[in-house]
């Protein structure tokens, strides 16, 4: 199955912040992070911070679960269990790398993903979008874009 991928980070190489899978079919995974790093770049902080919980009125929680950064394996173990032949799709190289160190769980271990796991890359700007009320910048809210995105390219 595909899962579209987005994440938000502190800055170019910074702390990750925020995980969105989106499946294409059954309920999405969405993560964020429980202890925000007190340095954080500028443009994170007007842009991301803010709508990190944001629902597609603008500014609503969503029901996004807030966990410890140490604990992200495991959950995303979890929700990829019992998936066969895994495609994580994603706009941005930054999002594969940090997908990458999160499933490593130790020196020659990672997360139990059976028996492959692939990688595709598209270099498109999935905004705008005709998703009504998506928040740009928001890990969820970009997953969904990024999905609606192909799939409507796929169909032309």
């Amino acid at each position: 199955m595909k899962y579209y991928l987005d994440c938000e980070f502190n800055g170019m190489g910074g702390e990750l912040l925020s995980l969105a899978l989106e499946p294409e079919a059954g309920d999405p995974l969405y993560l964020v992070r429980g202890d925000i790093p007190r340095d954080i770049e500028p443009w994170v902080r007007e842009n991301v911070l803010p709508i990190l919980h944001a629902d597609n009125r603008g500014h609503k929680p969503l029901k996004s679960v807030v966990w410890d950064l140490a604990e992200w394996p495991t959950l995303i173990e979890e929700y990829l269990d019992g998936d066969r032949d895994i495609t994580i799709v994603t706009d941005w190289p930054d999002d594969i790398k940090y997908f990458c160190e999160l499933i490593l769980t130790g020196p020659g271990q990672m997360i139990e993903i059976r028996p492959s796991l692939t990688f595709e890359m598209h270099r498109v700007d999935a905004y705008p979008t005709e998703l009504p009320g998506a928040v740009q910048h928001c890990a969820f809210w970009d997953a969904k874009a990024l999905k609606l995105k192909l799939e409507t390219e796929a169909q032309l």
